[in-house]
């Protein structure tokens, strides 16, 4: 990084005047970057204005913080705020168009963090935060010799931020000096940590520690330790990363020119005992450019160019996460010794135990953030009984999370439930058809009809390719019983067909078998269903080759994968008719029963139409046809028009999810995919495991809900004995039924829940090995 001498274009407010601010507020004057400087006490802004009219600067102007949101010609703000307030004034900011800089830490919640980028990926604008350190040119070195393998293979960073004063008033240590260290580690591992355990020591407030140590183990087998305080008489800023050729410490109270060594240091081994043989060491050479700057240069250059800063936002909010995980095992442990303390008394301690939790108070601890419901989703533990290595919660997991989606939609809730009381107009009133309209530009259907439920579309949509009775429809042998239901209630013949192994939807290689097989029972095979099966689409391009072949029609059945998409083209427009089901589970769910159907057949939406209605003539007095009841009810519409506010971005969480689960299971099943060219909506995530029913124990067992989606394929279910399958049977569906797990899913699941739910099922998995 070198520093600019022309112009930026960007310009900045600092809003905050204290420490941090009028650093920030030098060194953007610095790069001609200062537009404004905001502070709840104008005075004290009015103040640094003038000390930098004395170092040789321009006078930025005072504002207010409305203004500066509103002022066209601010690009960006830098927050240098108590931490509280990061949160809300980081997505107003967002919201009004500007970029932001953020003095750590990101936020004082997970959810908080959650917030600010969900506020930066709407408004297109980017998030920074000031992990510092990162952009000390001594640590860039230090991270370009790692990278390089100059260290060999990390195995352990020790990590010391020591001082003493600047006590915070609404933030423990870790929070105020150890974000800079857990950026650092982080950056080094470059993974998330799999275990956490610290402790923390409270000498001056019971709520707040004063002194902390936390252990990060990550999946490689790597350790770190960190260690911070603001009671230390001496400042030390170290950081040592041992590796199995050579260690390099970067120490920060030394001169420029000794900042980072390197020690040659290494292991050698004879008879299976080890001995250590000192090396040489090396100074390493870097630019002595002053960090701040660099830091300050950087999200200047970021917003002109629009890529990603080193500490953006996802950085910054797994460093939350990970402070979260500390502070939690701290409030467990000083709840823990404190209850300790109580039940034996000071004088069973040992002298050393007896000195720490005489800081510790009798009184129940006070999470200091003001979301406790975060809190109660992320407290961890170590488990004792596993020897440390395990993270776990002290609540359940359910298998889904509708409460953290209403909570972001209550307004919106509210004002749309208002209104419908308010017309009342409760079936297929304005909601349902402003809903239609919204499903149809989202999905690129040209129509879609509404109805009563998943399985109400489903029965619609035979009715409206005209299934007489005795027509054979190919199903998925694999899937929910609303899929084959309508087909026998028409008085049609469902022919079981086996899953294709990947993702479990119906295989279009077998799809002549399908055909033959209702041939050989006698009945003409006329359409396909085509399930997509835990939000993967089916492979609709070679299901339309097979039925085009053998003169059929294709209708997709997507209760699971509403926002999905294959080849480009979204679920909706992927068959020549497709249904959905708007059940709570599903990923766009009403707060009852719903359905619809898509299709760009005009002619058929208008039969829809009429159909869902008791095949009613536009004026309801004509039966035309034998029709259905299956309307949907208003309420339920705006419940779903709230929800497609946030569709997109929750299915972008859930790919999120996913992924994150796939990075935290490789190895320990057979986990979920979708074909190459498609995207799922990931209504679950469903992995295949050997003695399923005992792993689903274990998991229950540790307070972790699971399901099994589906435990009998459809030809040994009793009420569907009678119909045709294919020949040979379906070995693959019979297979997945004793295999299917399908784990907690939802977009708010976070990192926490899912690293528990990983290293449970591994658990589960060694002790069903063992025959434990």
């Amino acid at each position: 990084m070198t520093i600019p001498t022309t112009k930026p274009s960007v310009r900045v407010a600092v809003v905050g005047c204290g420490h941090w601010g009028q650093n920030l507020a030098r060194n953007f004057a610095r790069e001609n970057a200062l537009e404004a400087l905001v502070d709840a006490f104008p005075g004290a802004a009015d103040k640094l204005a003038a000390q930098l009219s004395k170092q040789g600067f321009d006078i930025p102007r005072v504002s207010t913080w409305e203004e500066a949101l509103k002022d066209t010609s601010i690009d960006a703000v830098a927050l240098a705020t108590p931490a509280p307030q990061h949160a809300d004034m980081a997505v107003a900011a967002l919201t009004a168009g500007k970029n932001v800089f953020i003095e750590k830490p990101l936020a004082l919640s997970v959810e908080d963090g959650q917030r600010i980028v969900r506020a930066a990926e709407t408004a297109g604008k980017l998030v920074m935060v000031g992990h510092l350190v990162q952009y000390h040119p001594a640590f860039i070195q230090l991270k370009a010799l790692v990278r390089e393998g100059r260290l060999g293979r990390v195995k352990h960073i020790h990590a010391r931020r020591l001082g003493f004063g600047r006590i915070r008033e609404n933030e423990g240590v870790f929070w105020d000096l150890g974000s800079h260290d857990i950026s650092t580690v982080l950056a080094l591992a470059d993974d998330m940590p799999v275990a956490v355990t610290a402790q923390g020591c409270h000498p001056l407030r019971s709520q707040i520690e004063d002194v902390a140590t936390a252990e990060l183990t990550f999946a490689s087998g790597l350790q770190a330790h960190i260690f911070v305080s603001w009671l230390y008489p001496q400042t030390e800023r170290k950081l040592i990363v041992v590796g199995d050729r050579a260690t390099a410490i970067f120490d920060d109270s030394e001169p420029w020119e000794t900042k980072l060594r390197v020690y040659g240091n290494t292991i050698s081994w004879t008879d299976g005992v080890p001995a250590a043989v000192k090396g040489d060491v090396e100074v390493v050479a870097f630019p002595p450019n002053e960090p701040l700057a660099l830091e300050c240069q950087h999200f200047l250059d970021c917003v002109k160019s629009g890529q990603q800063p080193i500490t953006g936002a996802d950085e910054s909010l797994r460093v939350v996460e990970v402070l979260c995980w500390i502070e939690n095992q701290i409030r467990q442990n000083q709840s823990s010794n404190a209850s300790v303390a109580s039940s034996t008394g000071s004088l069973t301690q040992s002298p050393s135990t007896a000195s720490i939790d005489s800081a510790l108070s009798d009184s129940t601890p006070n999470i200091f953030h003001s979301d406790s419901s975060h809190h109660a989703r992320d407290v961890m533990a170590t488990d004792k009984h596993t020897g440390g290595g395990v993270v776990k919660s002290m609540d359940p997991i359910p298998l889904m999370d509708l409460a953290s989606q209403k909570a972001r939609i209550q307004d919106a809730l509210n004002h749309r439930l208002t209104k419908v009381m308010n017309h009342t107009t409760f079936i297929l009133g304005p909601e349902v058809r402003e809903l239609e309209a919204r499903l149809a530009e989202y999905s690129g259907a040209a129509h879609v009809v509404a109805c009563g439920s998943g399985t109400g579309a489903l029965t619609l949509a035979l009715m409206a390719l005209n299934l007489q009775p005795g027509d054979a429809v190919l199903v998925p042998d694999f899937s929910f019983v609303g899929t084959v239901e309508p087909i026998a209630l028409l008085g049609g013949i469902p022919v079981f067909v086996d899953v294709e192994p990947q993702n479990l939807t119906i295989d279009p290689s077998l799809i002549g078998a399908g055909v033959a097989a209702a041939k050989k029972a006698g009945h003409k095979a006329v359409g396909i269903i085509a399930v997509d099966l835990f939000g993967h689409p089916a492979r609709y391009d070679e299901l339309h080759e097979a039925a085009a072949r053998h003169g059929l029609w294709v209708m997709g059945d997507a209760a699971q994968s509403f926002g999905a998409s294959s080849g480009g083209r979204r679920v909706g427009s992927l068959a020549r008719v497709t249904t959905t089901s708007f059940f709570p589970s599903k990923p766009l769910g009403c707060y009852g029963d719903g359905g619809a159907v898509f299709t760009d057949d005009s002619e058929m939406a208008e039969l829809l139409i009429s159909l869902r209605q008791h095949g009613l003539d536009a004026a309801k007095s004509n039966g035309l046809r034998i029709g259905l009841n299956s309307r949907l009810d208003t309420i339920q519409a705006a419940v779903l028009l709230c929800k497609l506010d946030l569709h997109e971005e929750e299915i972008g969480l859930r790919d999120e999810v996913a992924a994150r689960y796939t990075e935290l299971l490789t190895g320990t099943a057979a986990l979920p995919s979708t074909h190459d060219d498609a995207q799922s909506a990931w209504a679950t995530y469903t992995i295949r495991v050997k003695q399923r029913d005992a792993v689903r124990k274990y998991l229950s067992d540790n307070g972790i809900a699971s399901a099994v989606y589906y435990a009998i394929p459809f030809h040994k279910q009793h009420a569907y004995q009678k119909f045709p399958i294919i020949e040979g049977s379906c070995p693959v569906a019979e297979r997945a039924c004793d295999e299917v797990l399908s784990l907690p899913m939802s977009p708010y699941l976070d990192f926490v829940a899912q690293n528990r739910i990983a290293n449970t099922l591994r658990d589960a998995l060694v002790q069903i090995e063992r025959g434990e």
